[in-house]
């Protein structure tokens, strides 16, 4: 990237190396802020606090889905992947959807459940400590993932650190139950439980959304954005039939340009060579282009087959 100071600037190795690290490490502190959280809502019966930790698992889902991406964009296209292994972490991205409207279902159903049958767990300041600690483990990771993001420049682990972000929120809504149920309004517990089961499946449905975007190929550029960079290079009339497929880390292009049908072959292959880099430098993330170049008075109407 242009203007970059040296220090910005790391290899893609090295930059794969520095996220997957920050992922381990988030992974590890978002399981075991999960763990405590079930584990002490199981023992005190505390639903609101154990659907909290369930959660939490939520955001380990996250770091997982980027962990298998960093891990399959370091395995080049081969013969029977010849553009390369990327879907198989929207694969995984499914799977982990998925999951996570099994765990909202369960966790829903448990709270409906309390409404008919009232529990009365034992909230103590043991209560209000494990959950003070599991929000300064996650503000932690918050602030930890949002510095390795802006060091690698890195899109997955900002939208990490936002989805960490709701579990603070949700924290901070226990923490509001837990004090109902301190002045014994027990109600409080199923309707949070309720509330935090509806976050997680709409977590779900949200990964499910995007994999299915990427597997399906929606577009994921304006073509506008496109065209403005492929205008401004010398020697180009116009161009059409811009699409866009992939994801924000790996987007693939094609386009349609016009030329003087008096340029040769060794010109046009010049020109798409410079339409693909000043794509790829105009536009963060774009993996591949491919140009196809026609003579400004062909004809569309006029193809033949065969």
């Amino acid at each position: 990237m242009r203007g970059a100071s040296q220090e910005s600037i790391l290899t893609s190795k090295e930059r794969a190396r520095r996220i997957a690290f920050a992922l381990w490490v988030t992974l590890a502190l978002n399981l075991a802020v999960a763990s405590i959280k079930i584990v002490f809502g199981w023992i005190t019966n505390t639903t609101v606090i154990m659907a909290d930790g369930f959660h939490s698992l939520s955001d380990g889902t996250s770091n997982i889905i980027g962990l298998i991406g960093i891990t399959l964009a370091a395995h080049p296209a081969d013969k029977e992947h010849p553009y390369g292994h990327q879907k198989f972490e929207t694969m995984a991205s499914i799977a982990i959807g998925a999951m996570l409207l099994l765990v909202s279902f369960g966790i829903i159903q448990r709270a409906i459940l309390g409404f008919s049958h009232p529990r009365f767990p034992e909230v103590s300041l043991a209560s209000f400590a494990v959950m003070t600690l599991t929000l300064v483990v996650n503000l932690i990771v918050v602030g930890y993932e949002r510095t390795v993001a802006k060091k690698c420049h890195s899109e997955l682990l900002w939208s990490d650190s936002w989805h960490t972000l709701t579990d603070v929120f949700i924290s901070l809504g226990v923490f509001a139950a837990l004090i109902g149920l301190r002045m014994n309004l027990w109600i409080l517990d199923p309707l949070f439980s309720l509330v935090i089961g509806g976050v997680i499946g709409l977590v779900g449905l949200h990964i499910l959304k995007d994999s299915s975007n990427i597997l399906t190929d929606k577009a994921v550029l304006d073509p506008a954005q496109v065209s403005g960079i492929v205008k401004k290079i010398k020697g180009i009339e116009d161009c059409h039939e811009i699409r866009t497929r992939g994801k924000m880390h790996a987007i693939y292009v094609d386009l349609h340009v016009l030329v003087d049908p008096r340029m040769s072959v060794e010109e046009s292959h010049r020109l798409a060579n410079q339409i693909e880099c000043d794509i790829k430098e105009g536009i963060e993330g774009v993996f591949d282009v491919v140009v196809h170049i026609e003579p400004t008075n062909y004809d569309h109407t006029d193809q033949k087959i065969g």
